[in-house]
């Protein structure tokens, strides 16, 4: 029997090259298979439609899904998450980053079928919040929006970060921590070569 997918979209983020590891991070290689192909098959075994926001439309062709382009390109995660949110139609959508290599099914389920009035709904563990990986409303986008229109003004001390966002709107965190899935390297997010090299060997190990 065909298991019944969700209807809200899934979008990843995939900036482009990583100052602080000179590459594209979503082409790392797992077992002779990029970071972004690994992800995008685990998402389209959950979702109906899968969007990956990039600027280099073209690098992601081979996947065969459709591009969410920045608007405001050059802002970080906070654009991707714009250009995911003025792309859908939907109410609710989750997102996340290409650079989460140990995210699982079942955390992302447990993401999408909680019931919350919040206007974003994001997993925490051992005391940190993960903020590219949850449920982001379509109603956030005009906050968005002006956050990042406000970081283009002379003098301005914020940073465009997606925490300041937070702040903005109605957000849940939901501690995932003592969840059957939960397991110690689910939120693991590689930065750094060394963070890769981690990664990969975690992945032997599995």
């Amino acid at each position: 029997m065909k298991l019944k997918k969700s209807k809200i979209p899934a979008f990843i983020l995939s900036g482009g090259k990583s100052s602080r590891i000179g590459t594209n991070k979503s082409f790392l290689e797992f077992n002779n298979e990029p970071l972004i192909k690994r992800l995008t098959e685990l998402l389209d075994q959950i979702f109906s439609s899968v969007v990956i926001s990039s600027n280099e439309p073209a690098l992601y062709k081979v996947l065969g899904k459709n591009i969410a382009k920045d608007i405001f390109p050059s802002r970080g995660p906070l654009s991707g998450i714009h250009s995911a949110l003025s792309f859908t139609d939907s109410e609710t959508n989750f997102i996340i980053s290409c650079d989460l290599p140990f995210v699982s099914k079942d955390l992302i389920k447990h993401l999408i079928n909680y019931e919350s009035d919040a206007e974003i709904i994001l997993p925490k563990s051992n005391g940190r919040f993960h903020h590219l990986c949850g449920i982001y409303s379509k109603s956030v986008l005009p906050e968005v929006e002006r956050l990042l229109i406000e970081i283009q003004q002379p003098n301005c001390k914020l940073k465009g970060s997606v925490f300041e966002l937070l702040e903005r709107v109605n957000t849940e965190f939901i501690d995932v921590e003592n969840l059957n899935f939960f397991t110690p390297n689910l939120f693991f997010n590689i930065n750094t070569i060394e963070d890769y090299n981690i990664a990969k060997k975690i992945f032997e190990e599995k």
